[in-house]
């Protein structure tokens, strides 16, 4: 650049740099402003100045303009650190207040042109300053000139796109970075981004419920097997909210004998409860049947939804529900589900062993094994009882109300009493939801509004659905091997599976090598087999020779669906070598979802309809965009097959222009397509306006959440934790308190 000094001055007073001098742009001067260059239209103008303003390194702002009967007469474009900040915003009045540290991006510089229109319609510029009071950026930072950047339209997509997949918006950066090849080639910064999405998350949050139902209604526009309902209080609050689309409701027709419902997540920044229904399919896979949204945690609330939920199901209750420990969702099953066997989270409840004992409990192992034997290993309440007695007189804790409490509720989380319920051993924690929930967890967080949660919500729902696909593709097209040759385990190979026939395979391989039959007594028809296992257990099995059928008492069949290993050591015995049919449950097969299924109103549940011009427009869309790929890849090599692909691209691009006419760039529109709602003017569906929503989404935590890693005592009983003295940074004592709790930070402020 060269300097100036300050006789070559325009006589117009300037503001001076520190050094005393101004500094002229050094360009080419094609490149240079010239006062009587003429523009069709202002847009040209701006261009050109941003062109050669860019070039040189310096930015560009819009300065004063005017406009008589829509028509533009004259305007400037100034340097962007044109002009000083005002005072006023500089002066601090109240310093107890907190304030954003501003950054002076203005040092009174004077370079500008200025354009007028002519009598032809056409600009020109009419004056113009081409000096600064200020060095000029160098090439390796021009990239960051504020009107340098720009959001491409590629870099919406990509940020877009990233955020229905979970993606945030630094790494969304990276990987444009990585994509440009430099954060110099991206356009914009990563602030630029999270500004573009910020704005977006302020134009619709005070329609973001409306617009959520109204994306509901357009789902069961498209396909009427998808269901919703939802209340609003008297100001127009959502409240309550369900939905599951037809594929959900398909899954359940299947697989509709165990429901878990964990109501323990918050999910969104209005504080709503997150309550979803899920069950296990036949790959022993988590599968969503349903979920709501709940603004209070109300006996009412929950009754609606419970309700809400049959209507959906065509009336079809489970078996067996399981929840964790609410007394006011324990009223709503009791209340709408009175045929459906409620059981209770043994987790929840072994959880807050810990935080009920004596201390000297808490450390002691043996007190957490014979717990742990007597809650889990227990097959009939009798067995239960007598092991609770001993268990609690050993451990002196006849007078304890908690565990007192937990006795009485002992028909509602302990295994044993639920042994006679079919499938009651799929389910014995809520872990499947707290899978679930893990598995939505990586798509999902709090700051989210409802529009953002049902783009990830969705995301994260096919990929779901898409693992079950791969599990039936693994299942159908590849053999699993056989460890042994009978008939018996090739029939269950041909008929499970992959996940259904290891277990399966485990209990043939068990009745083969570790099971013995130790006496037999005769009742008739009846055939008593006494068989003992590895485990130095004898197990009675009835044996029915007429229907050849038989019942053990490890009740594994009743409980989870699949045949033990002393049934099977039995039919071996009796000479029966084909899987009996009645042991081959329709859940566990691989086909089992074969059966078409209606709901109530006579609708087919099947996979949800999509427009079929709009998914016509996007395959033709991604096969241009991997068309693009393969001819770069192809071209990269070498420099003349470069700028071939590149002439080619601009030869098509003026082609595009005749064919298709030219479309102002609709933002508005833009983020409508992005949403895939519409943003509505006028709103009757409201969220709450009184919610804090700072803090991160994050399951319900409880008194075990707060331990750290520590022994390998600990590690394995991670309920186990001891607080630590640390050092008090008032009083400086190694104490059981921090600065928060000092007394003597509470004596000096009194």
């Amino acid at each position: 650049m060269l300097l100036i000094d300050d006789a070559s001055t325009p006589k117009k007073k300037q503001a001076f740099s520190q050094e005393g001098s101004l500094y002229k742009p050094q360009c080419d001067e094609e490149l240079k402003p010239k006062v009587g260059m003429l523009f069709d239209d202002i847009g040209s103008v701006m261009e050109f100045y941003k062109t050669y303003a860019h070039h040189v390194g310096f930015g560009v702002r819009l300065g004063q303009q005017k406009i008589v009967d829509n028509v533009l007469l004259w305007k400037c474009f100034l340097y962007a650190k044109e002009g000083f900040r005002p005072e006023k915003g500089m002066v601090v009045v109240d310093h107890s207040k907190k304030r954003r540290k501003m950054k002076l991006t203005r040092c009174g510089c004077q370079a500008f042109i200025h354009v007028t229109r002519e009598s032809d319609g056409k600009y020109k510029i009419a004056s113009l300053s081409e000096y600064h009071n200020h060095p000029f950026v160098p090439p390796s930072h021009q990239h960051l000139i504020r009107s340098n950047r720009q959001i491409s339209e590629r870099v919406k997509t990509t940020l877009h796109d990233c955020q229905k997949a979970s993606i945030g918006t630094a790494l969304a950066y990276r990987f444009l970075h990585v994509g440009a090849w430099g954060f110099q080639h991206v356009g914009c910064t990563q602030k630029d981004l999270q500004n573009h999405y910020g704005g977006l998350k302020n134009k619709i949050k005070n329609c973001d419920a409306q617009m959520l139902v109204d994306q509901f209604g357009r789902l069961k526009a498209l396909n009427p097997a998808f269901f919703f309902d939802y209340e609003v209080d008297e100001v127009g609050t959502l409240v309550r909210l369900f939905w599951t689309d037809a594929t959900s409701r398909k899954n359940y027709g299947h697989f509709n004998d165990v429901v878990s419902f964990d109501s323990t997540y918050n999910t969104n920044q209005y504080e709503y409860t997150f309550a979803p229904f899920t069950g296990v399919n036949h790959h022993m896979q988590s599968v969503f049947f349903g979920a709501g949204f709940l603004l209070h945690e109300t006996a009412d609330s929950y009754i609606w939804l419970f309700r809400a939920f049959l209507t959906a199901m065509s009336g079809i209750a489970p078996r067996l529900i399981i929840t964790d420990e609410c007394s006011k969702m324990r009223n709503a099953i009791k209340e709408t589900l009175p045929n459906t066997a409620h059981r209770l989270c043994m987790w929840h409840i072994m959880e807050k062993v810990p935080g009920k004992v004596r201390p000297e409990l808490k450390n002691d192992l043996v007190f957490y094994d014979r717990l742990k034997h007597c809650v889990w290993n227990s097959e009939t309440p009798a067995e239960f009882e007598v092991r609770w007695k001993s268990f609690i007189i050993d451990f002196k804790l006849e007078d304890h109300e908690w565990f007192a409490k937990r006795y009485e509720l002992r028909a509602t989380w302990i295994p044993a009493y639920f042994m006679e319920i079919p499938l009651a051993g799929l389910l014995r924690t809520t872990s499947i939801s707290e899978s679930a929930n893990s598995f939505f967890k990586r798509f999902i967080c709090r700051k989210l509004t409802f529009v953002e949660f049902w783009l990830r919500f969705d995301t994260a729902l096919k990929c779901q659905r898409q693992n079950e696909l791969i599990a039936d593709n693994t299942s159908e097209y590849t053999t699993s091997e056989l460890v042994t040759p009978w008939e018996i385990e090739r029939q269950g190979r041909a008929v499970f599976t992959h996940e259904i026939f290891e277990l399966f395979q485990a209990q043939v391989l068990a009745a083969r090598d570790d099971c013995d039959v130790q006496d037999t007594k005769n009742h008739e028809e009846i055939k008593i087999m006494f068989v003992s296992d590895q485990y130095k257990k004898i197990r009675e099995v009835s044996y029915d020779t007429v229907s050849m059928t038989a019942k053990c008492s490890c009740k594994l069949f009743e409980s989870n669906g699949i045949m033990c290993r002393h049934i099977i050591r039995v039919l071996r015995g009796a000479k029966i070598n084909e899987l009996p049919r009645i042991y081959v449950l329709k859940r566990w097969e691989r086909n089992c979802k074969r059966d078409i299924i209606f709901d109530g109103e006579g609708n087919m549940l099947e996979e949800n309809l999509i427009d079929p011009v709009d998914m016509a427009m996007k395959r033709k869309i991604a096969l241009i965009r991997n068309k693009l790929e393969d001819l770069i890849q192809k071209s990269k090599g070498s420099m003349e097959g470069i700028e071939f692909l590149h002439t080619s691209l601009c030869n098509a691009e003026m082609a595009l222009a005749h064919l298709v006419p030219a479309v102002a760039c609709n933002t508005h529109e833009n983020e409508e397509s992005f949403i895939g709602s519409i943003i509505p003017k006028h709103v009757t569906i409201h969220t709450p306006a009184d919610i804090n929503a700072r803090g991160t989404c994050s399951r319900i935590k409880g008194h075990r959440d707060a331990v750290r890693s520590g022994s390998s005592e600990k590690k394995r009983r991670p309920g186990i934790h001891q607080k630590v003295a640390r050092k008090c940074s008032i009083c400086k004592e190694v104490a059981f308190h921090d600065a928060r709790t000092c007394s003597k930070k509470q004596m000096t402020q009194q």
